[in-house]
């Protein structure tokens, strides 16, 4: 797929931190599709039913979240659990024109899943 927009998670089973791109999640996708349907004129409606298809699918699930620490770690350790909605929604203005704008590109890969 063409589209992207990476974000972190640890591949547990090589146990590595690794980049992840949104898009390849096919329910996701399918669902993004599905928005744009139902709010092809509706913008807001459209932006608040991709951000519930994003905590549906990304938002504290163990396999979607990483653990972000300070380094050297010292007595005082400081860590935060993230997840893929955080990460995305570190920039949600800009990943809601960037799927506002692709509307055809994602349309074309959820008829080929």
């Amino acid at each position: 797929m063409a589209l992207e927009w990476n974000v972190f998670f640890e591949d547990f089973n090589a146990r590595k931190i690794k980049t992840y791109n949104v898009f390849n999640h096919s329910g996701f996708v399918k669902d993004c599709v599905q928005c744009f349907r139902e709010y092809s004129d509706d913008r807001s409606g459209f932006e608040e039913k991709l951000k519930r298809s994003l905590m549906y699918y990304f938002w504290s699930k163990c396999e979607y979240e990483v653990i972000i620490s300070d380094w050297p770690p010292r007595s005082d350790f400081h860590a935060s659990k993230v997840d893929v909605y955080d990460q995305v929604c570190l920039n949600w203005p800009i990943f809601l024109d960037y799927v506002w704008h692709h509307r055809r590109e994602i349309e074309q890969e959820a008829r080929s899943l």
